[in-house]
């Protein structure tokens, strides 16, 4: 009967952040700096790039850019230590340090994409439980550039290799949201 009462408590707080991570979507904030000029420049163009992602899907939504000019040597503001694209994918040296192994994603054929997909949960089943937050995002930019891949290269899958495939996909989501409810939740315990 005691159990029955702790786990009602425990849904009945559960329930509205569950239900607040669905309809507010993530945020994935970008900087990439620039020179404004060729020669020793004054200035630098501060270019961030902020996207909505849909939690269920985990697809941008909506994307902001907003570009400022910050005096040279000015530090960045933060998370512009980790470059990720505009688009959301990570470089290959990203990837590379990601996998403990050279690897060019644009270079991936199917077989190799599908390898790459398997040792990609392989690694996020093993090491969430000691990921932060840059942790996750720097793994949801791998999958970002994969997914880029595999678009390319879609028509050379079976279909069940694309189920596959698509199961790891919605696995990976599933964990980053799990993660984000649990932080969530034990931060209103």
């Amino acid at each position: 009967m005691n159990h029955s009462r702790l786990l009602a408590a425990v849904l009945l707080l559960a329930l509205p952040v569950a239900a607040r991570a669905q309809t507010n979507p993530a945020t994935k904030t970008t900087t990439v700096a620039k020179p404004t000029t060729a020669t020793k420049p004054a200035s630098e163009q501060v270019t961030e790039v902020i996207e909505d992602l849909d939690p269920a899907t985990g697809k941008v939504i909506r994307r902001t850019t907003r570009t400022t000019t910050l005096p040279a040597g000015t530090a960045l503001p933060s998370g512009g230590s980790t470059a990720i694209a505009a688009d959301g994918r990570a470089t290959d040296s990203q990837v590379s340090d990601f996998f403990r192994e050279k690897t060019t994603v644009g270079a991936l054929t199917a077989p190799a994409l599908l390898d790459a997909y398997s040792r990609f949960i392989e690694k996020v089943r093993a090491e969430r439980r000691t990921w932060t937050p840059a942790n996750w995002a720097n793994a949801a930019a791998v999958l970002g550039s994969l997914n880029g891949r595999y678009e390319q290269v879609r028509a050379n899958f079976v279909l069940d290799d694309k189920v596959t495939i698509r199961s790891q996909q919605a696995e990976f989501q599933t964990l980053r949201t799990a993660r984000q409810l649990s932080d969530q939740v034990s931060d209103k315990l």
